[in-house]
């Protein structure tokens, strides 16, 4: 029965892309945000370590090109300004750069206000600060959003995970790192 009810979700989202027509074909968006809630996990030889951070702040952009009036794929990056963790051990700062899809509603009349939802993936960078020598690698960035539009205006809510690693400088092993963040952005659309 869920392979059913997956497989009509999927032809009537392919038969809705196929017939619509964009109205607007492409836009630019610039955001700034902030992060109530982050939370940093570490792992490191079976054992593993959360805590949060103090609250965020983060601006990004995006690109995204209308395939027709519903689907849309772009590219886009942010950078989430340093903070530090509640033990006040070090600083955190990322800078993914990803791949996204966006979902809008395909309500004729309503071109310039729809609600949307998104996809991306892409790779995280690391800043952090006070290592102790140990050295920071990129990892995989990944999320998803929901959110609205009224004219240029963009309100979006965003789950997204920052995946990363250390080495140690005594070549003791690796150190498995995950950062995830929810951040509410307000952003102004340009096409």
């Amino acid at each position: 029965m869920k392979k059913v009810l997956v497989t009509f979700v999927l032809l009537c989202i392919a038969a809705i892309t196929v017939l619509a027509k964009p109205k607007n074909d492409r836009e630019f968006i610039l955001k700034l945000g902030f992060q109530p809630l982050t939370t940093m996990s570490e792992e490191f030889q079976g054992n593993s370590t959360s805590q949060n951070t103090n609250l965020g702040i983060s601006t990004g952009l995006e690109y995204f090109q209308y395939l027709n009036n519903v689907v849309a794929l772009g590219l886009g990056t942010s950078y989430d300004f340093p903070r530090k963790t509640n033990d006040n051990a070090r600083n955190i700062s990322f800078m993914p750069l990803f791949a996204a899809l966006k979902l809008r509603t395909p309500l004729s009349g309503l071109d310039n206000t729809f609600m949307f939802c998104s996809g991306r993936i892409g790779g995280a960078i690391p800043m952090l600060s006070d290592l102790n020598g140990a050295t920071q690698k990129t990892g995989l960035y990944y999320g998803v959003g929901i959110g609205f539009s009224i004219n240029s205006l963009v309100i979006e809510a965003i789950y997204a995970i920052n995946n990363y690693t250390l080495s140690s400088p005594m070549n003791e092993g690796t150190i498995n790192c995950n950062c995830q963040t929810i951040t509410l952005y307000a952003g102004f659309k340009f096409e």
